[in-house]
């Protein structure tokens, strides 16, 4: 908890965090092979997982992407910094 003191960590790890989360909840909807024999077939995919389509900003993601990293990220910091701030206080 003494290292939550520091206000660099606590940006370092709600930017982590917000890449993450960002990373998990941005998806893009692929076209795939279907595989018995039915016409529509989707895949979802999470944007990390194909960062050219994300700096592509195809399907709207680049947006997504940003707009969930930043709002994480800035939750998370309000978030550590309260308990922190508590915390030294001596409130448990």
């Amino acid at each position: 908890m003494k290292l939550l003191r520091k206000a660099s960590v606590r940006i370092v790890i709600a930017l982590v965090v917000g890449f993450l989360l960002a990373g998990a909840l941005t998806k893009i909807t692929y076209t795939c092979t279907p595989i018995d024999g039915s016409v529509d077939c989707l895949a979802f995919d999470k944007a990390i997982m194909h960062p050219a389509d994300l700096l592509n900003n195809k399907q709207n993601s680049l947006v997504k992407f940003s707009l969930v990293f930043a709002i994480s990220a800035v939750a998370i910091f309000a978030i550590l910094s309260v308990v922190t701030k508590y915390r030294s206080r001596g409130i448990k």
